[in-house]
């Protein structure tokens, strides 16, 4: 299977160089084909495709050889492909009505982040050093884990976070997917916000909110940044301080629920979670000027909440790594799983607060989460039966 693994690379002060060189170079690619496409359009009413940018690439390549014709082909039409992926979004958009289609904007210095290779051209792995066509010498890589000796690069692409740059590395290995093989049975999952997974078998593992605890740097920052004069040093500092504060919690959030998905799928064979609308979950409930919303305030803090705990980015991690482990993963319907009891079925209505379940009925009592987390099981076992009697 394909999967994408991630190093640091450790460039020289020259390389650090060469690479913002690229990256510029890259974006000025970028903004170049995207103000073809629309001249082209409003002048002529001609509608410029990829391939139509691959052959003028030829000649830009051909007339500069000391920039664009050094560089590997590669990473040049890796750049053209990614404005033909933001062109067919928008048409797609467009095409299905909705509001905000959102055309493709020019880049500026601070909204492009990485170079890319369309295949494994230009670019190789020697040991522990990334050499890259148009770069003197190879950049060292902090491999802290190694390839698999069966793995076949198939792309990459160099990203910039911060004063950082990361090598991610595409492959395609066998020895993955055999390296871990799920040995349990079925699983129910319920993502929530009071923990970041509650088991159907009554195992829970607590979020750690990142966003939560670095909230008052964060907003110093920001109130700092607002104070700060656009185009001065000092704004750029803040900023760069801002930056590295939203790139902490986002790795302490991924590392957790890597974590978290990585021992689900080692456990389990079959994995079951709940098809969930994050967008709808966490739309805001402000309203309009002739319709304000209500509880305005509460709504806000659970949007927070939720995306803390990363619930969606935890269902993605599930579903690539069980395929990984050679499982599978269902996702099912997720109204009501957290009001219908699971011992009996009847429909205990709760609000959000209730953190735990009680069936007058049948005199059942457990944990709000467990409860749900029983009844996700319930119904993807029984989308299973429905399948197989088809």
């Amino acid at each position: 299977m394909l999967l994408t693994w991630s190093w640091k690379l450790r460039p020289t002060r020259a390389q650090h160089r060469l690479l913002e060189r690229a990256l510029e170079l890259q974006r000025q690619l970028y903004n170049a084909a995207l103000e073809e496409r629309i001249d082209a359009w409003r002048k002529f009413g001609l509608s410029i495709s990829l391939y139509d940018q691959m052959k003028s690439l030829t000649l830009i390549r051909a007339d500069d050889i000391d920039g664009y014709g050094a560089a590997s082909v590669a990473m040049s039409r890796w750049t053209l492909k990614r404005l033909d992926d933001a062109m067919k979004g928008f048409f797609r958009r467009v095409k299905s009505s909705k509001a905000g289609a959102g055309f493709p904007r020019f880049r500026s210095y601070k909204r492009w982040h990485s170079l890319g290779f369309a295949e494994w051209s230009g670019i190789r792995l020697v040991g522990d050093r990334l050499r890259i066509q148009g770069l003197e010498r190879g950049i060292r890589i902090n491999m802290h884990r190694p390839l698999p000796a069966d793995a076949v690069p198939k792309c990459a692409s160099i990203t910039r976070k911060g004063r950082r740059w990361f090598a991610n590395i595409t492959i395609e290995s066998e020895a993955i997917v055999e390296r871990h093989t799920g040995t349990g049975g079925a699983l129910g999952v319920d993502a929530g916000v009071a923990s970041v997974a509650t088991f159907s078998d009554g195992i829970t593992f607590l979020k750690v909110a990142p966003g939560r605890h670095h909230a008052d740097a964060m907003r110093r920052a920001q109130r700092a940044l607002a104070r700060c004069r656009r185009g001065s040093r000092r704004r750029e500092k803040v900023r760069a301080r801002l930056g590295r504060l939203h790139l902490r919690v986002a790795n302490t959030r991924a590392t957790h629920l890597h974590r978290v998905s990585a021992i689900t799928a080692r456990m389990y064979s079959t994995i079951v979670v709940e098809d969930l609308n994050l967008r709808n979950m966490t739309r805001s409930a402000k309203g309009m000027a002739d319709a304000p919303g209500t509880n305005v305030a509460a709504k806000s803090g659970l949007n927070r909440s939720v995306l803390d705990a990363g619930m969606g980015k935890l269902i993605h991690m599930l579903t690539y790594k069980a395929e990984r482990s050679g499982g599978r993963l269902i996702k099912v319907d997720p109204h009501d799983t957290s009001q219908d009891c699971s011992g009996c079925g009847v429909r205990v209505a709760k609000a959000l607060v209730v953190r735990s379940h009680a069936c007058e009925a049948c005199g059942l009592t457990l944990d709000r989460d467990v409860n749900a987390a029983r009844n996700i099981l319930a119904r993807g076992l029984a989308s299973l039966e429905a399948s197989a009697g088809v």
